[in-house]
This record gives structure tokens, C-alpha cells and sequence, in this order.
């Protein structure tokens, strides 16, 4: 479908926004307000919002009855109360999903339709700002990045000799992050006071469950269409500190992280750094912080290709050859990391392109 005209405002202004921020790292945006209510940002947003088919928050409201009532109307009346500063987010609709392959369930929050255009409005604004600091190990709800880029760069560093990895995840991710932290990490970034004031607004909403509306000093809730963005800003603050003292290779999606490097004297040590660092900043509200799980014992590594060969077109080494069997068959055990061959990939399809960090793919640049 061609883009319409304000489509493409909508766009020029996402890179507008990208390229200010990218020249200037240390500019700190205050004047972002009136383009969240803009009505080509709120139109682009309610795409956004029809487009994912979500249900209905704690008013009940669906997507059907907005397009039944008139779109245009629910678009000016949040555009009013945006700009006169009274939008005030309903609280989510609490719900648990199961897990794949597990037992345990999932929280998953689902805020109002209307709740959700603001979001996304707010979404649109911001994400670019914050995408221009993101750094190229980071690939979990980015634009233009997907899982298959961050198995890419797996499997070219097993191509460049790193071959022991240590696999973690972020206990409670989204429920943990202690607001006052997170609020602190946009705020390097944008200073516009009414914009805080709906982020504020957003993570302190609370859930409607079993009855009665909880409000903690934590988490922003799984299930919002902002929750994601505001995820990666807060552990961009690991990716920071990887990046100045870590060892090895990282490797973030979100909250599942990985990270190679060569040989396994270190292991323990290693694996457990990132974890101290993450838990350095404390929830003020319980002294908690998002913790590592650790890295888990993983299972000896196998080729999952259908031909038992090297997977064509994905990855190379410097010299443009696999390296010899012996390499490649070879796997040790160990706690928390495990020796893995380039083939050690569920994914062998080439899906992803052929992507390789030497080729990133960049939205708004």
C-alpha cells in the first residue's frame, strides 16, 4: 500500500529526530510534546494499534466499537486532552498466558484501546531519540532487527574462534525494572516535563486484577505497546557497561542475553560479571533489582542442518573456509557455558538474508 502524504510526515519526522540525536549524543530533547498529539502521529499510532488486533482493557471497549463510534472522534478528543494535560491512563486488564513448553504462566497487561493509541503516539516520538544510542548488540524489539540477525552474529563469531557461551536471562524482566531507575535513564535523553509526565503516568497505570487495581514501584507492564522501547532504554545501561569492561562478544535480545568468547579458563568469572552489574541499581521501592538468572548448563552442541553440511551463504570465516572437522565435532561441558560449533543452529534456512553485523540495517539513518 503507497504511503500517503502525512504517512510520510510522520516519517520524516521519526528522522528528523534520529539524525539530531545521532549528531549529538549528549543533546537532551525538551520540546516533544506537541507532536505526540500532532494528528498525523495519532492517525499513524491508531494504525499501529488496529493493525495488532488486540482486546479490549477494563472499559471493554474493543477495536470494532472505536471504527463502529468513529475514529476520527476518539483521535480528537485524545488529542484535546494531550494538549490540555488531562489524559490519565486507565489501569491494564491483567491476564495470564502459558508459556511455550512450560507449565508456569505469563502475566500479560492489556491497557485500553485508547490508552494504547497514546502509547503508541508516544512510541513513535521517542523511539527514535533512544534508537540512535542503542549499540549493534542490542536486537530485541528494534527496528529492522530480528532474532535471526542476533543468531548471525553467533554464528560469525564461532566462525571467528568464539566458541564458549554463556547464555543468561532476566528473571521477571518487565515486572522488575524499578521505575525510578528507568525514569532516570530516559531522562538523559529528553527533558520535555509533559512527556515524563505521560511516561510517568504510563508505568504507574497499575493492573486491574481479581477485583481490585495494583500499583507497585516497579515494572512496566508486558503487553503495552511501550513496554517494549522502554525495556531496551533501561538495559541499554548494560549494553554501556559491557561495552567498557565486559569480555567476550554480548549478544542482547531483550532480556535473553548471550555472550561468546575463546577459551573457558574464565568461565565462571566471566559469565557472572554482566550479572553483578546488571543488579547495581536498586528498586528504591523493595531494594530489589532485575537479576540474572545465571547461565544455564546447556546440553552438548549438534548440527541441525538438513544436509549435515556447513550452512550455505551465512557465515564465513576471515579466510573464507570453514574451519576442519575436528573443530567442528568437538563440544565440552561446562557450568553455565558450553563450547559450540557455527552449526549449532536451529536456524539454517537463511531466512534472515544472509545479515551479518558488518551489515546492519538501519531505519531511520
Amino acid at each position: 500500500m503507497a504511503r500517503t502524504a502525512r504517512q510520510d510526515k510522520v516519517r520524516e519526522l521519526q528522522r528528523t529526530l534520529y539524525r539530531a540525536a545521532k549528531a549529538d549524543p549528549g543533546r537532551r530533547f525538551h520540546a516533544l510534546h506537541d507532536k505526540v498529539y500532532r494528528s498525523d502521529v495519532l492517525e499513524r499510532a491508531w494504525e499501529l494499534v488496529r493493525a495488532n488486533r488486540g482486546a479490549a482493557g477494563i472499559d471493554k471497549q474493543t477495536i470494532a466499537d472505536v471504527e463502529e463510534h468513529g475514529v476520527a472522534k476518539l483521535l480528537d478528543e485524545l488529542a484535546l486532552d494531550l494538549k490540555d494535560g488531562r489524559w490519565r491512563p486507565l489501569p491494564a486488564r491483567r491476564v495470564f498466558i502459558p508459556k511455550p513448553g512450560r507449565e508456569e504462566l505469563r502475566p500479560l497487561s492489556i491497557p485500553a484501546v485508547r490508552d494504547r493509541v497514546v502509547q503508541a503516539a508516544v512510541k513513535i516520538v521517542i523511539e527514535p531519540i533512544f534508537e540512535a544510542d542503542m549499540l549493534e548488540c542490542s536486537f530485541g524489539f528494534r527496528p529492522g532487527r530480528s532474532a535471526h540477525d542476533a543468531l548471525q552474529v553467533v554464528i560469525d563469531e564461532s566462525w571467528r574462534g568464539r566458541r564458549w557461551v554463556a547464555e543468561s536471562d532476566i528473571a521477571n524482566c518487565f515486572e522488575a525494572i524499578p521505575h525510578e531507575a528507568l525514569m532516570s535513564a530516559i531522562e538523559e535523553r529528553i527533558v520535555d516535563r509533559h512527556v515524563l509526565k505521560l511516561l510517568r503516568a504510563m508505568v504507574r497505570a497499575g493492573v486491574l486484577e481479581n477485583g481490585s487495581v495494583k500499583r507497585t514501584g516497579t515494572g512496566t507492564p508486558q503487553g503495552g505497546v511501550i513496554s517494549p522501547v522502554l525495556c531496551n532504554v533501561y538495559l541499554h545501561r548494560l549494553d554501556r557497561q559491557w561495552a567498557r569492561r565486559g569480555n567476550g562478544v554480548l549478544i542482547r535480545y531483550a532480556d535473553d542475553r548471550a555472550a561468546t568468547r575463546t577459551g573457558r579458563d574464565t568461565s565462571r568469572s566471566w559469565s557472572a560479571g554482566p550479572r553483578a552489574r546488571l543488579c547495581s541499581t536498586p528498586d528504591n521501592a523493595s531494594g530489589r533489582s532485575p537479576r540474572a538468572n545465571g547461565c544455564r548448563s546447556l546440553s552438548k552442541t549438534s548440527s541441525r542442518t538438513s544436509t549435515g553440511s556447513w550452512p550455505v551463504g551465512r557465515a564465513t570465516s576471515a579466510t573464507g573456509t570453514p574451519p576442519n572437522s575436528s573443530t567442528r565435532s568437538s563440544s565440552t561441558r561446562s557450568t553455565g557455558c558450553r563450547s559450540m560449533s557455527p552449526t549449532d543452529t536451529s536456524a539454517t534456512d537463511g531466512s534472515d538474508g544472509g545479515l551479518s553485523p558488518a551489515n546492519p540495517r538501519t531505519t531511520w539513518g
